[in-house]
């Protein structure tokens, strides 16, 4: 049952609106001010919900897709040959800085951590004794790992960005770049402080909790920061806590991403879709944008957008990984099935012969609404954890969290999907992670930003286009943001 129907909640704004269009998003979004919006426990419950609204906005989840998997060796932006050719330069590593991707990722990143400041000093204001039903500091716990998400999103794709824990004034126009390392410092801040907050998943009421943030996610998005500073042994830390709880490998990999297999026993975090009938536009409802955007160009409404490609399928076939491809990769005798010759030989732009089979529904499921499709936005999954955990044991291993636990999480993993385990050592192990981690979360928007994390993103990406590392390891500052601050906000090395 989709329980936390995120619609996008108008939150009130104490900053001034003579500003423009800036990273602060400080246009006044309405009259209420914090003093007499946080009155009552609904009112805080409501804010924490306009934080979550960006998870599903399709100008965020967009970008996931188009940098994750696109800038990467695993898929090509298709669709039309007039949406292909604008792509190109970014596939080619050659980032313009009025891109639309990098602005809007840009814009409704920092606007989900306005509206999580907002719900944090609001909700720290209250009185405990307001809320009766609702746990002030689970509400707390949740804005608070909103934060952490939108900056982690934010650093891994611009690096250096603004730093701000509060409602922005009209002194933050000025706000320089914040240094990588203190950004860090608060996502962890935050996120230790959210999991001390959070239920576990198993205490949650999944008929009117699912798509809520838990102790679990926290300490998950814990374990994926962790990775990425290549802090180690605090990675296997926070991924023993999730370990802990309740959650339980899908025995049959390509029920997770069937509306079936939505909230099941690895899922940590996803983001509820439904078919909301009434609304349709792109922005004003409650479906999940993305089923148009990757079902084939000519199949009914479809884009074919992000296309994987054949470097992918070849990867899967050098593993013999039968499952995971078939779940993967839609192809032309999927379509044929599923769809009918009729409406499979309507196919355009047939580019690399493979979709994204994980935002695929069939015909039958589809909303009449094209943009409300109710297939949910899986954003951590417990797959991810036992390889953040793995990898960190193979890079650091200690008598406790060594090899042999690399291995073995890492065959866990493997062993679901009827692989034979691996017994590398040293390097090679981790390598055999690596891999491990590009099959499993094939398509999910994690290729790119692993790629450059591991420095490995210069060579595997060299027959793409230009990759020059300490450069295309991070997009561009938008234009528009640097002109919005007065030149304050400086710009990458392009």
């Amino acid at each position: 049952m989709k329980s936390i129907k995120i619609i996008g909640i108008i939150l009130f704004s104490i900053v001034l609106n003579s500003c423009s269009d800036s990273f602060l998003d400080k246009t006044k979004l309405g009259a209420l001010s914090t003093e007499k919006f946080f009155l009552t426990e609904i009112d805080a419950d409501q804010s924490v919900i306009a934080a979550y609204s960006d998870l599903k906005d399709y100008r965020y989840t967009w970008t996931i897709w188009a940098f994750g998997d696109v800038l990467s060796d695993d898929a090509t932006y298709s669709g039309s040959a007039a949406d292909a050719q604008a792509y190109a330069t970014m596939e080619s590593f050659n980032y313009p800085v009025d891109n639309g991707r990098v602005l809007q990722r840009y814009q409704m990143l920092f606007r989900g951590v306005n509206k999580a400041n907002q719900a944090i000093e609001g909700i720290k204001k209250m009185d405990e004794a307001i809320f009766k039903t609702i746990s002030k500091n689970k509400l707390l716990g949740e804005a608070l790992f909103l934060r952490a998400y939108y900056y982690h999103e934010l650093v891994i794709a611009y690096g250096a960005v603004p730093l701000m824990t509060s409602t922005p004034t009209i002194a933050d126009k000025t706000l320089t770049r914040t240094p990588v390392a203190d950004v860090y410092a608060q996502i962890e801040k935050d996120l230790i402080d959210a999991a001390s907050y959070l239920p576990k998943k198993e205490n949650q009421n999944l008929v009117k909790e699912a798509g809520r943030i838990t102790k679990g996610a926290a300490n998950a998005m814990l374990s994926r920061v962790y990775l990425f500073e290549k802090k180690y042994e605090l990675c296997k830390a926070a991924s023993k806590e999730v370990f802990k709880e309740s959650y339980a490998l899908v025995p049959n990999y390509a029920d997770i991403f069937t509306l079936a297999g939505e909230h099941g026993s690895e899922s940590i975090l996803e983001i509820d879709h439904y078919n909301s009938s009434s609304q349709s536009g792109a922005t004003t409802n409650n479906g999940n944008f993305h089923v148009l955007m990757m079902l084939p160009g000519g199949v009914t409404y479809g884009y074919g957008i992000n296309q994987p490609s054949a470097n992918l399928a070849a990867a899967f076939d050098a593993e013999g990984d039968v499952v995971r491809k078939d779940a993967t990769l839609l192809t032309m005798a999927d379509l044929i099935l599923w769809e009918g010759a009729t409406n499979a030989a309507k196919v355009t732009n047939v580019r690399s012969g493979y979709w994204n089979q994980k935002f695929y529904l069939k015909p039958a499921q589809r909303s009449v609404e094209i943009r409300n499709n109710p297939v949910n936005n899986r954003l951590i999954r417990l797959s991810e954890v036992y390889l953040n955990y793995a990898e960190a044991c193979a890079k650091t291993p200690t008598a406790t969290d060594g090899e042999n636990e690399a291995r073995t999480y890492l065959n866990l993993v493997r062993a679901r999907v009827n692989l034979l385990p691996k017994i590398s050592t040293g390097n090679a192990l981790f390598e055999d992670v690596f891999n491990e981690r590009r099959l499993e979360l094939a398509m999910e928007g994690h290729r790119f930003f692993d790629l450059v994390r591991t420095g490995k993103a210069a060579t595997v990406l060299a027959s793409k286009g230009n990759f020059r590392a300490g450069i295309s390891d991070l997009l561009p500052i938008p234009q528009a943001e640097i002109d919005n601050s007065g030149g304050v906000i400086t710009q990458n090395p392009l």
